[in-house]
């Protein structure tokens, strides 16, 4: 019974990994600015997950607010600058390269978790950050030349949504620990939310429409709220809990993978030798830190 419990949540990770792989495929399909493609994921995706709460823990909904409304917002900003970031470097290095590198997350919160809780930095994570770089490096095919390129600019876009993402991760963790009572599907729908409200302060001061150019467009937005930011983190929230902390790690993977697998199939992304390499450097490096977090606790 045990091991069929833990088979659930596996297939549970897995499937939420597969639906937020689509993630970057869907804002290159939809021809709205990388903005308003940020505002209806959190959205839609953030309303999807508010209805869910109001079913399952109604009661829990408003003291959370209460409680926490400021680490919500500041978890919102954090995604929005987050998602504002990476969605221009998908525009620049396609869905795949963006999704690796926003995957840099695991380094950041490793060296967070080092000079704020007193976490080790192991061995292994220290081989891993050259690794990366390497396959990185490989993937892109950077050299001193391409720098000043707009491939270097969305390299530090990536990256920086990498840094906006662990913050936003630390911010919902923290506010878990806060309040373990509370269902993690509660707390990531009122930040989706809280980061919707402030793009749409952002577009009211910037006078930036969020029209929607056609029904396709509408289409693919509403996919992407919905299997990217509801369906994906609800399987996930649910499974993560019943497997290991290493076998999630490597589980979660599975989305930087098909979302470069995504990106040769949908898009014709050039793939030789060089780049899959690379490519394969960089995701065994993202194991390597994710795994040295696990064993660094």
């Amino acid at each position: 019974m045990i091991r069929s419990n833990s088979s659930s949540a596996l297939l549970s990770v897995v499937a939420g990994a597969i639906c937020i792989s689509f993630s970057a495929v869907f804002a290159k399909l939809a021809s709205t600015s990388p903005d308003v493609s940020a505002f209806y994921r959190t959205f839609i995706g953030g309303t999807c997950l508010l209805a869910l709460s109001l079913v399952q823990c109604r009661e829990a909904l408003f003291p959370l607010l209460k409680k926490h409304s400021g680490l919500l917002c500041a978890g919102g900003l954090f995604l929005t600058l987050d998602l504002m970031a990476w969605h221009r470097s998908i525009n620049i290095l396609g869905p795949g390269v963006g999704t690796i590198l926003i995957n840099f997350q695991v380094f950041f919160l490793a060296i967070a978790g080092w000079m704020f809780f007193k976490e080790r930095l192991t061995a292994r994570f220290v081989f891993a950050v050259p690794l990366a770089l390497a396959g990185l490096c490989m993937l892109i095919g950077i050299t001193l030349d391409s720098f000043l390129t707009s491939e270097f600019s969305g390299i530090g876009l990536g990256l920086a949504a990498a840094l906006w993402l662990a913050l936003y991760t630390l911010m919902v963790r923290y506010i878990q620990m806060r309040s373990p009572e509370v269902s993690p599907i509660a707390v990531v729908a009122l930040v989706s939310l809280a980061s919707a409200a402030s793009m749409g302060i952002f577009f009211m001061w910037n006078s930036t429409s969020i029209a929607i150019p056609t029904a396709t467009d509408g289409m693919w937005l509403f996919l992407y709220g919905l299997i990217s930011q509801a369906i994906g983190w609800l399987l996930i929230s649910r499974g993560l809990p019943g497997i290991p902390t290493s076998q999630a790690g490597l589980t979660i993977l599975i989305m930087p993978a098909l979302s470069f697998i995504w990106d040769i199939i949908f898009f014709a992304r050039p793939a030789g030798i060089m780049e899959l390499t690379g490519g394969l450097l960089a995701l065994t490096a993202i194991w390597l830190g994710t795994s040295s977090q696990a064993s660094a606790k």
